[in-house]
């Protein structure tokens, strides 16, 4: 999804019964950049600008776009490179929630 569709999205005429898009903040435990997603038709689709993924290089930048969309609520979802073999089976990555205040 292209960012400006995000944007699109969130700040669009909407009905009473509007649900705002679960954004996803991307990381793994051996990258140290992170991506954004949104949830769509329960897939995770990445944020592009200019057709590339936007990359952030900490979570405080990251923090900064979000406000600025304004987005209230994002997960930060970690992916665990390090158990994608294991032997017991766990769930590849766990979902955090971030918080986006300022104050």
């Amino acid at each position: 999804m292209q960012k400006h569709q995000l944007d699109m999205w969130l700040h669009g005429h909407h009905k009473e019964s509007y649900q705002p898009p679960k954004v996803y903040v991307i990381g793994c435990s051996d990258v140290t950049e992170y991506l954004l997603a949104v949830e769509y038709k329960h897939k995770l689709e990445p944020v592009k600008k200019g057709g590339e993924p936007l990359h952030f290089g900490s979570l405080d930048q990251v923090k900064e776009e979000l406000v600025r969309l304004g987005i209230e609520k994002a997960y930060l979802r970690l992916h665990n490179a390090y158990d994608e073999f294991g032997s017991t089976p766990s769930q590849p990555y766990c979902d955090i929630e971030l918080s986006l205040t300022t104050h």
